[in-house]
């Protein structure tokens, strides 16, 4: 017989507690944006649950087979109009609609947490969505109504 340099009982015990090692080490819930989650909780706490038509969000890549999309909602008002803010949570991560009616078009930008535009798309009364392809004009709108929701969030 051969003796072995490693005894078994150690070994099964560290292997047993590597497990409980790595569930004991902190994690952190936030994006890189810590302004984004703080807009995510604000929204989770005093917004309101809605449902979105698909047609506009399928454009921008959010479906839900055909149905409508559950969003929960923040709604603001200024000088220049009302702001709606959407979060989506379809995708199993949070993502921003920001949306505002010009004249008779509604304008959504959708948006990750760390506050970047994703996809800006036209929503016309009358008539079928289409991707903002000038974008110029969408960056500016973006921004726009990103600067209404940054006063808007707590914490700055």
């Amino acid at each position: 017989m051969s003796t072995r340099s490693v005894s078994r009982r150690p070994l099964l015990a560290a292997a047993l507690l590597l497990p409980l090692a790595a569930c004991a080490t902190p994690r952190t819930t936030h994006t890189l944006s810590p302004r984004g989650d703080r807009l995510v909780r604000l929204i989770q706490n005093t917004g309101k649950d809605n449902m979105m038509a698909p047609e506009a969000l399928a454009l921008m890549g959010i479906t839900n087979e055909g149905r409508d999309i559950p969003v929960r909602q923040l709604s603001g008002e200024n000088d220049s109009g009302r702001y709606v803010v959407s979060l989506v949570n379809i995708r199993k991560i949070h993502e921003f609609v920001f949306h505002r009616r010009q004249g008779d078009v509604l304008i959504l930008h959708l948006s990750d947490t760390k506050f970047a535009r994703l996809q800006s798309v036209r929503y016309p009364r009358t008539g079928k969505p289409s991707i903002i392809t000038d974008r110029a004009f969408a960056e500016s709108d973006f921004q726009q109504q990103l600067a209404f929701w940054m006063d808007r969030i707590p914490g700055r």
